[in-house]
Parts: C-alpha cells; sequence; structure tokens
C-alpha cells in the first residue's frame, strides 16, 4: 500500500510538472530561433558597415549630450545660478550621462546601430563611387566635375614637365662621371644621353658598344638627392591614368589607373565572373583589402556626417563648439580619404594580379582545348584508317 500510494503521488508529480517542461521547452526553443536569427543577421552584416554605424551613433548621441548639457548650463544663466562653462566639464558632463544610460536606452541604442549597419552596409559601394567622382547627371555636378578633372589633367602635366627636368638635371650631373670611364667613348656617351632623353642617337656604335650602352645604369652615377626627387615624382605619376581617362578626384584616378592596367573595361564584372576561379590566398586578399577600402570610405562619410549634424545642433547659439566640431570633422575626413587613396593602391594592384592570372588560366585552358581537338582530329584519322573488324 505505502509502494501503491507513493507511485501514484510520483505518477502526480510528473502529470504536474509537464506543462512546466513544456513551457521550458519553448522558451529555450524560443531564444535558440532568436540567437540563429540573430546570428544570420550579424553573418550578412559586414565589420566594414558596423564600425561606420556604431561610430555614427555614438557621435551623433554624443553631440546631442554636448548640446542637452549646453542648452542647460543657458537655463542655468538665465536663472543666475553657477553653471560650468570650461568645456572639459562640459564634455565630462556629457560622457557621463552617455554611461549611466538605462537599460532601454541602451536597448534602443543598439536597435539603432543595428538599423544604421543595414543602411551604411546597402551604400556601401555607393559611397565609393562617390567619392571616386560618380556624382550623377545633374549639370551642376557634371561642370564641377569637369573642373576637377581639367585641374587634376594640368596636375599631372607639371608632374611630367618636373620629371623631365629632374632627368635632365640627373643627367648632366652623371655624364661627367660616365664619361670619365674609359670604357666609354664620346658616341657612347651620345647615344646613351640620346636613350636617356628620348632622343634619336647622333653616333653609330658597333654591336658590343650597343650592348654596352643598352646596359649601363646610368642613375647610379647621378645624385642621390636628384635620384630621391626622381622617385617622388614617379611615384606621384603613378596615382595619374591616361589624361583621357582622368577623374575628378585622387581616389578615382587612382582607381582608374589600375583599372586600366587589367585592360578590363569593367573590373567589377571581372572579379564577380572569375572569384571561384581565383586561389585562397587570392581570395582572401582581394575580401581583405576591398573591406578596408569599404570602411574607410564608409568612415570618411561618417566624419562628414557627424560635421554636419553638429553644427546644425550647435548653430550660431555656441558658435565655438561648431567650429572645433567643424574642424575635428575636417581632419578627420582628410585622414580618412588618405587611408583610403593608400588603400585603393593595393586593391588596384590586387586588380592587377587577378586579370594576370585569369589571362593566364584562359590561355592554359583554350590550349588544352586546342590540344584536346587535335588529339581528337588525330584519332579520328587513326581510327579511320583501321579496318572495322579490327576496331576494339
Amino acid at each position: 500500500m505505502h509502494r501503491s500510494g507513493g507511485s501514484a503521488r510520483e505518477d502526480w508529480i510528473v502529470t504536474a510538472r509537464q506543462p512546466e517542461n513544456a513551457v521550458s521547452v519553448a522558451l529555450s526553443t524560443a531564444s535558440s530561433s532568436l540567437s540563429q536569427l540573430v546570428a544570420r543577421i550579424l553573418e550578412q552584416l559586414a565589420l566594414s558597415a558596423w564600425l561606420p554605424a556604431g561610430a555614427l551613433t555614438l557621435l551623433v548621441t554624443f553631440i546631442m549630450r554636448v548640446g542637452g548639457v549646453l542648452e542647460g548650463h543657458g537655463t542655468l544663466e538665465n536663472e543666475g545660478k553657477p553653471a560650468p562653462l570650461d568645456p572639459g566639464v562640459v564634455i565630462s558632463s556629457a560622457l557621463e550621462q552617455m554611461a549611466n544610460i538605462s537599460i532601454g536606452g541602451a536597448v534602443l541604442l543598439v536597435l539603432t546601430v543595428v538599423v544604421v549597419t543595414m543602411v551604411t552596409q546597402a551604400f556601401t559601394f555607393e559611397s565609393i563611387r562617390l567619392l571616386e567622382g560618380y556624382w550623377g547627371v545633374w549639370r551642376p555636378f557634371e561642370r564641377v566635375a569637369q573642373a576637377r578633372a581639367k585641374h587634376w589633367r594640368n596636375v599631372r602635366k607639371r608632374l611630367v614637365k618636373r620629371q623631365r627636368r629632374l632627368t635632365k638635371q640627373a643627367w648632366k650631373r652623371a655624364k661627367l662621371h660616365i664619361a670619365a670611364d674609359d670604357d666609354y667613348t664620346n658616341d657612347m656617351v651620345q647615344a646613351l644621353g640620346a636613350q636617356v632623353l628620348g632622343r634619336d642617337s647622333p653616333s653609330t656604335l658597333n654591336d658590343a658598344q650597343v650592348a654596352l650602352v643598352d646596359s649601363t645604369d646610368w642613375w647610379r652615377y647621378a645624385p642621390s638627392d636628384l635620384r630621391r626627387r626622381h622617385v617622388n615624382v614617379e611615384k606621384a605619376l603613378d596615382d595619374f591614368p591616361h589624361s583621357k581617362h582622368m577623374m575628378p578626384t585622387r581616389l578615382g584616378n587612382v582607381l582608374r589607373r589600375f583599372e586600366n592596367d587589367t585592360g578590363y573595361e569593367t573590373v567589377q564584372d571581372l572579379v564577380d565572373r572569375s572569384f571561384h576561379l581565383l586561389p585562397p590566398s587570392l581570395q582572401s586578399s582581394h575580401d581583405e583589402q576591398r573591406g578596408r577600402l569599404d570602411l574607410y570610405c564608409s568612415m570618411f562619410l561618417v566624419a562628414v556626417t557627424s560635421g554636419l549634424i553638429a553644427a546644425l545642433r550647435f548653430n550660431s547659439t555656441h558658435v565655438t563648439y561648431t567650429v572645433v566640431a567643424l574642424v575635428v570633422a575636417s581632419v578627420g575626413a582628410w585622414s580618412l580619404y588618405r587611408a583610403a587613396v593608400a588603400s585603393a593602391r593595393y586593391y588596384g594592384s590586387l586588380l592587377v594580379a587577378i586579370a594576370e592570372y585569369v589571362r593566364e588560366e584562359d590561355s592554359r585552358s583554350s590550349d588544352h582545348e586546342v590540344s584536346v581537338q587535335a588529339g581528337g582530329s588525330w584519332l579520328a584519322r587513326l581510327r579511320r584508317k583501321i579496318p572495322n573488324g579490327q576496331r576494339p
């Protein structure tokens, strides 16, 4: 009887606990589904979109907090009460308010970052195109773009003239050392000078003299200072495409120069079509450098947007804070733009490497097809020579 009663009691307890177990299972399933959903969302959002979105959200929040502190200071002044005038106190008060944010405010801030991330990731490619100089077809923008492209053409012309001038100066100094060498005759020196300056050689040399002139590295006879200046000009010229393909911005010129070096008209389509054929090293390098370029371009827009929001928030009521915000935003935007240009140089070199790899693969596949077709025709001719009864 005791065991029977105990068994009945245990069955009642188990029956009573079944709804609790069902609720716990449902809660765990819901939390698992929610975590999976969040994980999928995070996988779709790249770091190049997370960081600009987080930076924009925090900067705007900080700007609004500073504005609130300044407005409170103005209210206290009107009431005749002492208020902090030191900018350090204003900034520390704003940071303290951000640190003491409530749980609901923190959740709202996280949701804001997620939404802004989705928006920034959708316009990441457009940010690069904007900084390249693709500003639309509106006529005022077209005029500005044409004026900027003309400016960069003039810059390139000045660099070419400076390069030629430095080459002439370096050759005049190197010519003295080369002429003092007994292995070089006067005709050989003149021929080498014509080769350096891009002129026609006035003298006739034999094969041995021509070989010596062609193998001469005249730059090692030039002064080191002129060589350094010449290398700097060459590096500056490497950032420019042909004058016919000049873009309105420095970033656009750097990317266009490497796009021309690839030999393909649309580089984006080239990468999309051939990415799965690339070796893992090129794939990872492409993703890394493209992510950096996307990040710097997006952060540039974040700096500009934050500066404009600060100027609108502080306006003429707090001129000092407006000026400081615009200066900080300008310096940050300039630094980020320079970083984007530096990333574009390495990313462009990767595009050239990818184009060369694709050409090599296309050449190998075409050679293989030719060999297979040639082998098939040879086998067909061989089979025609074998009687039908003797064919395998």
